[in-house]
């Protein structure tokens, strides 16, 4: 069954290595143990190597990439049989092996050319290159099953202008806008200064479109082109995101707010495809907006939250589609990460691309907009609002005392200062007060903390610890009826009560971000 390695356009001139170097080396460490191998020969986008690997029944799939991370990092992604991220065990097995195996193999360098780091050409005549039938296959399937208005799109008068982010993203979200019907130079244009694959990111120093100014050079080419919509992926074109135009502004989307919208969507094209409502599944992260179960609720489908991270995502939806027969229609992270098919188990910007822009040929076809649909779902469901950030904690001990406080012994408060709780949910002991059985139907973390104090108004916060950056984040959200303003202030006031009652920064020692 083998591997199915792809890479990005990432690379370092001053240390000699590449994406395209790792990948193959990784190549020459399957070959060497007569490993089945597919290895791109050109760079794509992430979503890519997960559809291939399910299409060709491989056995594990690879990708190097750094995602939307600065210049200087790079990234090795491993997939599992299933077509998602590995988790636990997995992971740890896959440690332990690299721990007793720190030595490169002796056949392996005997695979790969020197100094490039390439392959030989005797080593490349063993592998399978993928790209031409692997990109054809995965535009057909993706289009044909997320397209549903290719004429409506093609007449539209809509204009898009794309970004790459000086990443891959170009000829694959260029290409999945053409399937669906959009012309380019008639209904969309790419960003000139970022549209080629460039590893020094000139112009974007954090080339991740959630960061504040990155969308700048996009919005300008828009306002050039008189564009209504941007719309971004992240260097490796597994993100999406966008903004309307509203006035003589370009309004950026939150993941949030991008994720049920495209929930809202995929539920509403299941039904009209005949299928009810109740076998649709939709999936986001624990942290990610509670609007989701409304919409799930509003409409009738079915929902679960998982952990953070699509490798928990993908597995989630996948599980449960298999043990209840449901169909896959979202998965959905609030860091700007969407799976809309169950052919690529992991979050896909390139799909994306294409259904956001039909979703706005329809609803302007209405006589709305993508921001006006979004305030007609807010009135039909509440009107949701967050308020995040975060402390930064040095000190595990204080991190861990922090949590271990508020558990109490497993006796767990039942107020925080005036709010009362209805529940709490502990995900690193697999605990939840608000369940029949006490337990937690999220996998548990003993090696993280991260709890969710729900309360009885409805508002909820996550407390969690970062697992890259020394950091105590927290997550809040609050619905209100009347608007989204009222919403945001009883948001922030949670906020405000937990900090001031639970982590108690002063006390601990937390100290607020660094600005400047």
């Amino acid at each position: 069954r083998g591997v199915v390695v792809g890479y990005d356009a990432r690379k370092s001139d001053q240390f000699n290595v590449s994406s395209k170097r790792f990948a193959h080396l990784t190549a020459a460490v399957f070959l060497s143990k007569g490993a089945k191998v597919q290895l791109y020969s050109k760079f794509v986008a992430t979503p890519l190597v997960p559809f291939q690997l399910l299409k060709s029944d491989a056995l594990c799939g690879v990708v190097v990439t750094a995602s939307h991370n600065p210049k200087q990092d790079n990234g090795f992604k491993v997939y599992a049989s299933n077509g998602a991220q590995i988790c636990a065990p997995i992971d740890d097995e896959i440690a332990a092996c690299i721990a007793s195996n720190l030595k490169r193999w002796d056949q392996v360098a005997e695979l790969l050319d020197q100094p490039s780091g390439e392959l030989t050409a005797a080593a490349a005549s063993k592998v399978v290159d993928p790209y031409a039938t692997a990109t054809e296959d995965y535009f057909a399937a993706l289009s044909s099953s997320l397209c549903a208005a290719r004429d409506s799109n093609k007449a539209s008068a809509l204009k898009f202008v794309y970004t790459a982010m000086h990443g891959v993203g170009y000829p694959f979200t260029s290409r999945m806008m053409k399937e669906f019907g959009f012309e380019e130079g008639k209904h969309f244009w790419a960003t000139p200064e970022q549209n080629e694959p460039d590893p020094e990111f000139p112009t974007a120093a954090f080339p991740n479109p959630e960061e504040k100014g990155a969308l700048t050079l996009s919005m300008a080419c828009a306002t050039k082109h008189g564009a209504d919509y941007v719309i971004a992926n992240d260097p490796d074109a597994d993100r999406f995101t966008a903004a309307e135009k509203v006035g003589d502004k370009y309004l950026q989307f939150t993941g949030d707010e991008l994720g049920c919208l495209f929930a809202d969507w995929m539920v509403t094209k299941h039904c009209e495809s005949g299928k009810s409502a109740s076998s649709g599944l939709l999936v986001n992260s624990a942290v990610s907006s509670r609007m989701l179960a409304a919409i799930a609720k509003h409409h009738g489908c079915q929902y679960s939250d998982a952990l953070t991270g699509f490798k928990w995502l993908a597995n989630c939806s996948a599980k449960l589609c298999e043990e209840k027969s449901l169909i896959h229609l979202l998965a959905y992270e609030e860091a700007i990460g969407y799976q809309l098919s169950p052919m690529v188990k992991d979050k896909d910007g390139v799909s994306a691309s294409g259904v956001f822009c039909e979703m706005a040929v329809h609803w302007h076809s209405k006589g709305t907009t993508i921001r006006g649909r979004l305030d007609q779902l807010s009135q039909q469901v509440g009107y949701f609002a967050t308020h995040n950030g975060y402390f930064l904690c040095y000190e595990p001990e204080v991190m861990a005392k922090i949590f271990d406080d508020f558990r109490n012994g497993g006796k767990y408060p039942t107020v925080v200062g005036d709010l009362e709780l209805s529940s709490v949910r502990d995900v690193t002991k697999g605990l939840d007060t608000g369940t029949a059985d006490g337990k937690s139907h999220l996998p548990a973390t003993p090696k993280d903390q991260m709890m969710t104090l729900c309360f009885k108004d409805g508002s909820v916060i996550t407390l969690r610890g970062s697992g890259t950056e020394p950091k105590l984040k927290y997550y809040t959200e609050s619905s209100d009826p009347t608007g989204s303003e009222a919403a945001q202030k009883r948001a922030q006031s949670v906020a405000e009560v937990v900090i001031k009652h639970v982590l108690r920064p002063a006390e601990h020692g937390l100290q607020p971000p660094k600005t400047g």
